[in-house]
C-alpha cells in the first residue's frame, strides 16, 4: 500500500446534459488526450479562456465506432505521453458500438446505402446479440484503462450522462424509489461501471434558473440514497463549485493534504467511502 499513489486519480463525473462535466474535467492534470464520442470540443473554449489554460495541452480525437478508439488505447499500453486521458462519454461510446454493429453487418459502409440484418421501416435496427458487443467494448475499455492508469500513471476520466430511473419494491409494490443511473443502452453494462471508480463525483444544478438568479452547480462526492457518489479524498459532501475549477480549486489540494497526512503521520490519514 505503500507504493499507492493518491494523486493518480480513476473517476467517473456524471450528471444530466449541461451540468459542467466536461467542463471540469478539463481542469484535470496537462496535458490531456480526449476520446470525443460527443463531438463538442468546441464547448471547452470559454472555460479554458477563463481558466488560462493552454490549448495545445489538450490533444483530441472525435470517433464513431470502437474499434479505432480501441486501437489508440493498445497503443497507449505501450507509451502515453499524457497525464490525463478523458472518455466524453462513454454514453455515446456505446451508442457508436452498437453503430458499428449494423455498420459492419451492412458491409463495412452506411454512407454507400447498404443495409443488412434486422430492418424497420426500412431503418436497420439493433439485434439482441448486438449488445453482447455493447457489453464487451465496455468490459474491454475498463481493462485497457486500468492497464495505462497502473503502468503509465495516468489519470481516467470517464464521463457519463444520467437517466431518471423509478424501482418498485417487490414486497411492497406501493412503495418506489427514485434514483438516477448512467445511461448506456444495456442497463446491466451501465450498472457495474462506477464499481471501478475510485472518484465518482454526481453533478447537478441545485436550484432551477428565475429571472434574479441562476443556477447553481454543484457535486455530489457521498451516496445520496438517490445519486451514487464517492470518493478516497477528504472533500466536501457536496461542492458549490459554479465558476470555479474543480480539481485545482478542491480536488489537488484534498490530494496534497492527504499526501501530507501520509508522510507526517501515516495513522492520522483520513478514511472516507473507502470499500466496494
Amino acid at each position: 500500500m505503500n507504493s499507492i499513489d493518491p494523486s493518480i486519480l480513476f473517476a467517473m463525473l456524471k450528471g444530466e446534459p449541461g451540468t459542467r462535466k466536461s467542463t471540469h474535467a478539463v481542469t484535470f492534470p496537462k496535458p490531456q488526450y480526449w476520446f470525443s464520442w460527443d463531438r463538442k470540443m468546441a464547448s471547452l473554449m470559454v472555460p479554458m479562456q477563463k481558466w488560462g489554460i493552454d490549448p495545445k495541452l489538450i490533444s483530441y480525437d472525435d470517433y464513431e465506432n470502437w474499434s479505432k478508439p480501441a486501437d489508440k488505447l493498445r497503443s497507449f499500453q505501450i507509451e502515453c505521453p499524457f497525464k490525463t486521458l478523458v472518455f466524453d462519454s462513454i454514453t455515446s461510446m456505446t451508442d457508436m458500438t452498437l453503430r458499428q454493429t449494423i455498420t459492419m453487418k451492412a458491409g463495412g459502409s452506411r454512407r454507400s446505402g447498404a443495409t443488412a440484418g434486422k430492418q424497420i421501416a426500412g431503418i436497420s435496427v439493433n439485434e439482441l446479440e448486438d449488445y453482447n458487443a455493447e457489453s464487451a467494448a465496455l468490459s474491454e475499455l475498463i481493462a485497457l484503462c486500468k492497464d495505462i492508469h497502473t503502468f503509465h500513471k495516468v489519470n481516467i476520466v470517464l464521463i457519463a450522462h444520467v437517466i431518471q430511473a423509478e424501482y418498485r419494491n417487490t414486497t411492497n409494490p406501493a412503495l418506489t424509489h427514485i434514483s438516477r443511473q448512467i445511461v448506456t443502452a444495456s442497463k446491466k453494462a451501465a450498472a457495474k461501471i462506477p464499481a471501478y471508480c475510485g472518484e465518482v463525483y454526481h453533478f447537478n444544478i441545485k436550484r432551477g434558473f428565475t429571472e434574479d438568479a441562476t443556477g447553481e452547480y454543484t457535486c455530489l462526492t457521498e451516496h445520496t440514497g438517490d445519486d451514487f457518489a464517492r470518493t478516497a479524498l477528504d472533500l466536501p459532501k457536496e461542492i458549490k463549485f459554479n465558476d470555479r475549477p474543480l480539481y485545482d480549486t478542491w480536488v489537488a489540494p484534498a490530494i496534497a493534504a492527504l499526501k501530507k497526512k501520509e508522510n507526517d503521520d501515516p495513522s492520522s490519514a483520513p478514511i472516507r467511502n473507502f470499500g466496494g
